[in-house]
């Protein structure tokens, strides 16, 4: 019988020296996943293409804008010049003024374009301005 009671607690003693000794350790300490900084550019940006800026083509690809060097030839067979000039697919050549954009497709947006849509814009934002005061 003596030597049930010493196991006992012989038995008692190990298992609280293991419960004290996990209740001390302590799990790190957990932080919040920080999230990526954004990308802020402080230029207006260009989507991929061609514009005539200052007298000069740019060129616009992944995001890297560039003065045209050579001359390019887009995927509708048109051909823009670095001095501007834009032989389309059929032929015809027509010179960028400043403001105009070509897209990579062929697609071109003259600044007249622009600012059409521009005006159309502001109008539909004057209409929904009214709407809301009523």
């Amino acid at each position: 019988m003596n030597i049930r009671a010493t196991l006992a607690a012989t038995f008692l003693l190990v298992a609280a020296t293991a419960l004290q000794a996990e209740a001390q350790t302590k799990a790190p300490v957990r932080r919040g996943a920080q999230p990526k900084p954004r990308v802020t550019v402080n230029a207006a940006t260009m989507k991929d293409g061609y514009l005539m800026k200052d007298g000069k083509v740019l060129e616009t690809r992944d995001a890297h804008t560039g003065n045209l060097s050579t001359d390019a030839t887009l995927v509708n067979g048109t051909k823009v010049g670095a001095d501007g000039t834009v032989t389309m697919a059929d032929g015809a050549r027509i010179m960028l003024k400043e403001g105009d954009y070509m897209s990579l497709t062929g697609r071109m947006t003259t600044m007249a374009m622009k600012m059409e849509q521009d005006s159309l814009r502001n109008l539909q934002m004057e209409k929904m301005k009214g709407k809301r005061r009523k």
